[in-house]
């Protein structure tokens, strides 16, 4: 089992490492700020000289994040109505009495397990990179009772999910098998887990084991639960009246006294979903799962498998480039306003005679008067005009179209334009 196990996580990770890189530039992308500059790619403040600790000449790297209100646009739908379990009664065996009462029950879950938390958590992280996850699980109602409650669990992480590769169903529910793993200190480990094997052990006995290196790092354990199917292969009969029973049992060997021989027969291949904490190495607890699915749900935002690798994204990936386009244009902006000398007084040589202190500073200190030399004149009696300030500069027209053109490129690239984004549009009705 084990051996199967760290097989299929290998193959998982292989599976899933180049569009994780991406989702998870995604992610960052989408957290950056003025602080960390995640939207700024390293090569890029290493030539504008704003490396960490470096001030002196540095030209500005400004991020005006405009992407998540883009994303919380349709985040915040989804919270306005939030996806629910809803029972349906589907034939004449169906009760629409009970298929109320199975609602109930269904909210009531939904209700102690907080399910909104995990709903919202999902789509946030579909949204942004593309993959989110949500998980059922049972947990004992007290710690004197063996009664169990169905809880709807949250994945914040959704990269800690390994799922199953082959996957059709975009939910998941034709995987065969799913990882969730979990980091924890080694000694939580051994307060969890008293009577596995010690950890110096697990190190001895892994080396030369390249299956568990992901498995155990120097103060970390890495546990995994691990849902399987067991397949067993059965023999379905069918007897008159359209009951049925698989073969060998004892109800098969009742109906073949009560009919003889069946009148059909079908292999089946009869699934059950096993569950296992693991650290890699040995098997630290194990249970089969009373469900009929293993209890992880995918959602997922595009998806697409180009030349058998699968590629997912979220609404960030298109995106970026504009975004970073913005920035930079912002950045370019404010470089070219900064330093920009401030606009010179022009005037005649003499008429500053005198004054020459407050004229050299009038950029700098707010004198209250400035004074020239009335009697400078043209040649022919006539008094020369006051010294003027020069024309201040301007922003380049073409830089300030540039800006305007990539906020609207994000835009179009998220399909989300000013009446999306809550801006009052033209339509009007015929009353108003």
């Amino acid at each position: 089992i084990l051996a199967q196990a760290r097989t299929r996580m290998q193959l998982s990770l292989t599976a899933y490492s180049e569009s994780r890189d991406s989702e998870l530039d995604d992610l960052r992308f989408m957290a950056g700020s003025p602080d960390n500059r995640w939207q700024w790619p390293q090569e890029v403040l290493a030539t504008r000289g704003a490396v960490q600790g470096q001030t002196i000449n540095a030209r500005p790297c400004l991020t005006i994040n405009k992407l998540p209100q883009h994303v919380r646009q349709v985040t915040n739908e989804q919270r306005q109505n939030r996806p629910s379990g809803k029972v349906i009664p589907a034939d004449d065996n169906a009760d629409v009495q009970v298929a109320e009462i199975f609602n109930g029950v269904v909210r009531h879950i939904e209700y102690i397990s907080d399910a909104d938390v995990a709903y919202d958590t999902a789509c946030d992280n579909q949204v942004t990179y593309g993959e989110g996850y949500i998980r059922i699980l049972t947990e004992y109602a007290r710690e004197d009772s063996f009664d169990q409650d169905i809880k709807i669990g949250r994945v914040r992480n959704s990269f800690s999910v390994y799922m199953d590769p082959a996957i059709q169903d975009p939910c998941g529910s034709d995987a065969e098998w799913c990882f969730i793993t979990e980091d924890v200190s080694k000694a939580e480990y051994e307060r969890m887990f008293p009577d596995a094997s010690p950890i110096s052990s697990l190190l001895s006995q892994g080396v030369g084991d390249q299956s568990l290196s992901q498995w155990l790092s120097e103060d970390m354990v890495r546990i995994a639960e691990y849902f399987y199917y067991e397949h067993e292969r059965a023999t379905l009969n069918l007897y008159p009246d359209n009951i049925t029973a698989f073969a060998g049992t004892p109800q098969d060997k009742q109906l073949k006294q009560m009919f003889g021989k069946p009148l059909r027969s079908r292999p089946v291949d009869r699934k059950k979903v096993k569950w296992i904490k693991t650290n890699g190495f040995e098997i630290l607890e194990e249970r089969d799962w009373a469900g009929k699915y293993i209890p992880v749900v995918r959602v997922i935002g595009n998806e697409f498998e180009v030349d058998g690798q699968l590629y997912v994204s979220g609404l960030v990936r298109n995106a970026k480039d504009a975004q970073r386009m913005y920035n930079y244009w912002v950045s370019q902006e404010a470089e070219m306003l900064a330093l920009a000398p401030k606009a010179p007084f022009i005037g005649y040589g003499g008429q500053f005679e005198g004054y020459e202190n407050q004229w050299k500073t009038a950029n700098t200190t707010n004198w209250p008067y400035l004074e020239v030399n009335p009697d400078v004149t043209d040649g022919q009696g006539a008094v020369l005009p006051l010294p003027a300030r020069a024309q201040p500069p301007m922003a380049s027209s073409g830089l300030l179209q540039a800006k305007a053109g990539a906020s609207e490129d994000i835009k179009s690239s998220t399909g989300q334009y000013n009446a999306s984004l809550g801006m009052g549009s033209n339509e009007r009705s015929g009353k108003a």
